[in-house]
């Protein structure tokens, strides 16, 4: 890999970078990975100084709009804790049209030998010129973002976030690239290091040095219109996409590696990756966070379930997650204007321990329309963030209570196989305290072990674990062998492995997550209980009315609680009802209308 590296970037800039060896690096082996987004952190997307005070702004994520050093410090005397500039690594057009006259050779081309569009910017243009898709792995390319990179860091930021961070890579499985001349010679170097001489003749392919890979598909009748379809079963198509994949997730790298050389510091490192499937999960390691889109599918009229899989996901690869919905999401919220909708989203996402971005400013997408703005009113949202700030002591420091490890085979997910959104979305409902583990590959550098699953009274997957490396499967086959493993959600094992944890009475839509303080048996443990029923008709959250909560005494490792205050927004803290019953501790709650985060007194 540091072979195509090379070819890549100027050996003296690589030295600049100082970058390690190998593909990839562990995420015990970052050195930024400690958590730099506290649970209760209000994030701005875009920035708005004027906002900070009614929302109680700490962490400008993605876009700051800063253009000098002393903005900056104003935020930061404003309680902007923490401040990120961002590049687009597509978006950015016009500044790489300006760059240079021969910008189309920064160009991606897709199999055909065409650069293209990128499709969510059809509507931008500048100089006559569309806004195509951008090749990573262009010298050319490289120098503009380099350019881009000497600018912003100049305003002294805390943190970099890199918008459309796959760049070229993000364009293999469904838009036929990148086939330009800089790939197809950095193809040929990985085809050396990496694929046996043995295999490659197989292939018919005798000598690399002219080596062609769109030419070798052309002449087995590989027409433009059946790639993208026939893709995944043309010869050397995993390597080409490991190739891109490795190329990208090296730059970003060294990409950030170069932003500190320029500041003088470390900094911390976002990039909108919505964590769906295994490219898109393949940088967490390199990642302090992610700053990124979560589809939450507002056309469904129902309250968001994908995200929770995300979110739990996030848990799994150590990484904060500062969402915000997709751009079709908020296109329909500014047409039909849905706040309670969208504060339903953010009342998950804290729930569960990550953070839903303000929305006072979202970006918007639709094809009709093309980008478009939802500026969220004010008087909306803000004092729903203003109490997440309110509730700081019982939000940071407190993790999941799991019981129960979902696991996230990342090779059975290259296969299509092994999706773990169902299971996580059913043992949410059913307030199972669960927590996903994540068995990487040569992708994405985490690995279960025995000592980790030994934790946890259940273990679920989603699949066979006929893809995974034979280390990691032997750790699954001796949890299976204690009868610990289930391949399904079956309530009658689950029950029998971990009890009843949580329960609540009556048919009641409402979902509990237990958090404590991991360690501290003097501080309060946390219940959130969430409303889970939203009526789309009017926009508003059904009251859920005068219900129980049972909480066995195993929920918190044997400890029992004295007195339970719940804190709900726009209403003063109340006692609940506290009775203990047995080896469970009963309480009762009149109504929830959002969610009530409820303080477990010892």
């Amino acid at each position: 890999m540091m072979n195509r590296l090379h070819a890549l970037i100027p050996l003296a800039a690589l030295a600049l970078f100082g970058l390690p060896g190998g593909t990839v690096v562990s995420a015990e082996g970052n050195e930024h990975a400690t958590r730099q987004i506290r649970r209760s952190d209000v994030v701005f997307m875009y920035d708005d100084p004027t906002m900070y005070e009614p929302y109680g702004c700490t962490v400008l994520g993605w876009a700051g709009s800063s253009k000098s050093k002393q903005h900056i410090e104003q935020a930061h005397a404003a309680g902007v804790r923490h401040f990120a500039v961002s590049v687009g690594w597509l978006t950015e057009s016009q500044g790489m049209i300006d760059f240079s006259a021969d910008f189309l050779d920064a160009a991606a081309r897709n199999y055909s030998g065409e650069p293209f569009v990128t499709p969510w910017l059809t509507d931008h243009q500048h100089k006559g010129q569309p806004s195509w898709w951008w090749c990573t792995n262009s010298p050319l390319y490289r120098r503009f973002l380099e350019s881009r990179l000497e600018q912003r860091m100049t305003l002294n930021p805390d943190g970099l976030h890199i918008d459309d961070y796959r760049g070229s890579s993000g364009a293999v499985t469904w838009l036929s690239a990148c086939f330009c001349r800089h790939c197809l010679a950095e193809f040929r170097q990985y085809l050396a290091d990496e694929v046996s001489k043995e295999k490659l003749v197989e292939l018919g392919i005798e000598n690399l040095n002219d080596f062609d890979y769109r030419q070798f598909l052309i002449d087995k009748n590989v027409d433009p219109k059946d790639y993208n379809h026939r893709r995944s079963q043309l010869p050397l198509a995993d390597e080409f996409y490991d190739f891109h994949v490795g190329a990208n997730t090296q730059y970003v790298r060294a990409y950030r590696r170069r932003a500190e050389q320029i500041r003088g510091k470390p900094l911390s490192l976002c990039v909108n990756s919505g964590l769906s499937n295994p490219q898109a999960l393949s940088i967490a390691p390199e990642l302090t966070y992610f700053c990124c889109e979560v589809p939450h599918r507002a056309e469904t009229l129902a309250v968001a379930t994908h995200p929770i899989a995300i979110y739990k996901l996030g848990d799994g690869l150590d990484r904060p997650i500062t969402s915000t919905a997709s751009g079709q999401d908020w296109a329909r919220v500014a047409e039909e204007g849905r706040p309670s909708l969208v504060r339903s989203w953010a009342a998950l996402s804290y729930a569960l321990g990550h953070n839903f971005m303000a929305p006072h400013r979202q970006w918007c997408y639709t094809s009709e329309k093309g980008t478009h703005w939802y500026n969220g009113p004010q008087e909306q949202y803000a004092w729903l963030y203003r109490f997440i700030g309110d509730q700081a002591r019982l939000l940071n420091g407190y993790e999941a209570v799991a019981p129960v490890a979902v696991v996230y085979d990342n090779a059975a997910n290259r296969k299509n196989q092994g999706k773990i959104e169902a299971t996580c979305v059913a043992l949410a409902e059913r307030s199972i305290p669960f927590t996903v583990v994540v068995a990487g590959d040569n992708w994405l550098d985490y690995r279960i072990n025995a000592a980790q699953l030994d934790k946890f009274a259940a273990v679920v997957t989603a699949c066979d674990t006929r893809w995974m490396d034979p280390t990691q499967k032997q750790v699954l086959d001796e949890v299976d062998q204690q009868g610990r493993l289930l391949k399904t959600i079956d309530d009658a094992r689950l029950a029998k492995l971990i009890g009843k944890p949580i329960e609540i009475t009556g048919d009641k839509q409402v979902m509990a997550v237990a958090r404590t303080k991991v360690g501290d048996d003097q501080s309060p443990a946390v219940l959130h209980l969430l409303n889970r029923q939203y009526d789309g008709k009017s926009d508003a959250m059904v009251p859920q009315l005068d219900f129980a909560v049972r909480l066995s005494d195993s929920l918190f490792a044997g400890r029992t609680f004295r007195k339970a205050m719940m804190h709900s927004p726009k209403a003063e803290p109340i006692e609940l009802s506290l009775t203990r019953k047995g080896n469970t501790t009963e309480l009762h709650v009149d109504r929830i209308d959002l969610w009530g985060i409820v303080e477990l007194i010892p």
